[in-house]
């Protein structure tokens, strides 16, 4: 895209009255020529009094609808005065430097003219400021301090190689979006190479591992401001190029976006992406269950046993976050009130129903939802199988108990003595995988807790199997109890 500008006509010598209220070139900062205002009736001099004025130290005395026909007519008066328009030229500038009005017309239309000039490099035809003007701002540039400094930077990338890239740096810099940016210069936000900035502010964030809120929030000022195209490009650069520790910090909010913006739109990324949404979203359902669990364990008045289970469930999970596709956290009055304030996240109530009080979380996956029950009698893992009516009564239907989810049915397996292994062949049965390219399981002793594709964990030892069966058939007959 280029930016048009319209050729104006103004006389050269206007010296006629003009009418109360006539509309005349107004404010610069809105478009790329002045827009038309009404103003009193007044006498709009000639570019040779308006000249001499500023020769002559009486530049007060020029007024701001005069230094607009100046800076408009200045091009045509150096085709006449071609001895003195180096000096003239210099002259304003060096009024600018006091007034403000004058200064910002002079930047703004100074960005245009380098805009042009990037989009049309071979075209003379740059309207918005004349040659003189465009040489002598170095001048300007160098005394340049305060409010000054940040469109001079602006304006000085426009001159260089790789602007678009410059400038999604310096937006870094200052924490803006390449829009915000150019208004708190008050700049010309339009022009082309601010949209180009936008797919180098992914590339910026990775590979400077912005974690903080402060950056997370930019960037998703920057992701929202940008067009389709660009906002594509960039999330893609961004899940490709951030594949781990993305939950640090404040990146979640940076998945949350992300989930709910390209995970319903998910053949639009390529496959590496694809897989890395996919990464992105399950780790971050695995946060919400591994802080929830943190939690409980810390603030409810549990048992070591009690607590031990938790931790072994919380650990077990994290084996399989590449797998959570989705999750629902569902905790008893008790437990909201005695932990809800801490959480960054929604939980649903559990209404009491006569059970034992127990938290529960659902994982969605592939072919099945996972339900886990924390503690109390039972305490199982539960599948079910994956239908619309299931998906809907897990994640959609607003009161759950622990009674009805238990009567949804489906097949379950134990939390008792050594269940790790068991439970592991027991999801493979169903295609349930650990995480590609898992070794050993965390939270597991490095003898039972390696790994292999094939073989998947080691088994209990004998001895340790019978103690496993005993307490397992104490577990059937509780859970018979509950049926």
């Amino acid at each position: 895209m280029s930016v048009q500008f319209r050729q104006i006509q103004l006389p050269e010598n206007p010296s006629q009255r003009l009418p109360e209220k006539t509309k005349t070139a107004g404010s610069f900062a809105q478009k790329s020529k002045p827009n038309i205002s009404e103003v009193k009736a007044g006498v709009l001099r000639g570019m040779a009094e308006i000249i001499a004025d500023i020769e002559g130290d009486r530049a007060d005395s020029i007024t701001a609808l005069e230094w607009t026909y100046c800076l408009w007519a200045k091009s045509q008066w150096d085709l006449k005065n071609p001895d003195r328009t180096r000096e003239v030229s210099q002259a304003i500038w060096l009024v600018a430097q006091n007034n403000v009005r004058l200064k910002q017309q002079l930047l703004w239309r100074l960005a245009l003219h380098y805009s042009h000039q990037l989009e049309n490099p071979v075209s003379s035809n740059a309207p918005a400021l004349d040659r003189a003007l465009v040489e002598c701002f170095a001048d300007f540039a160098n005394t340049a301090t305060g409010t000054d400094a940040l469109p001079v930077q602006i304006i000085k990338i426009l001159t260089r190689d790789l602007p678009d890239y410059e400038l999604a740096k310096l937006s870094w810099q200052y924490l803006k979006t390449p829009v915000e940016l150019l208004g708190k210069a008050q700049l010309p936000a339009s022009i082309p190479v601010v949209d180009r900035a936008g797919p180098h502010l992914a590339g910026i964030f990775a590979k400077n591992q912005v974690a903080d809120l402060s950056g997370v929030e930019w960037l998703l000022r920057c992701l929202k401001e940008m067009p389709p195209a660009p906002q594509l490009a960039a999330v893609e650069e961004l899940l490709v190029k951030i594949s781990s520790d993305i939950l640090k910090n404040q990146r979640p909010k940076l998945v949350e976006w992300v989930r709910d913006e390209y995970y319903p739109k998910l053949q639009l990324l390529s496959a590496p992406a694809q897989e890395s949404l996919r990464r992105w979203i399950g780790g971050l359902n695995y946060s919400y269950f591994q802080k929830t669990i943190d939690l409980v364990a810390r603030m409810l008045r549990l048992s070591d046993v009690e607590i031990k289970q938790l931790e072994e469930r919380r650990d077990f999970w994290a084996n399989y976050t590449d797998r959570l596709l989705r999750v629902r956290l569902l905790l008893p009055q008790s437990s909201v009130s005695a932990i809800g304030y801490q959480l960054p996240f929604d939980v649903d109530i559990l209404p009491e129903d006569g059970a034992p009080p127990t938290e529960v979380c659902i994982f969605q996956l592939e072919g099945y939802c996972a339900i886990e029950f924390f503690r109390g009698t039972g305490a199982e893992i539960r599948l079910i199988k994956r239908t619309k009516e299931s998906d809907r009564l897990l994640f959609v239907k607003k009161e759950l108990s622990v009674k009805r989810i238990r009567k949804l049915g489906g097949e379950v397996h134990d939390r008792v003595f050594m269940w790790q292994s068991s439970c592991e062949k027991w999801l493979k049965q169903k295609k349930i995988l650990p995480n590609e390219g898992t070794k050993s399981f965390q939270g597991m002793s490095q003898y039972y807790g390696k790994y292999d594709s094939t073989n998947g964990l080691r088994m209990p030892e004998p001895q340790e199997q019978k103690e496993r069966e005993v307490l397992l058939k104490k577990w059937q007959k509780e859970m018979e109890s509950l049926s």
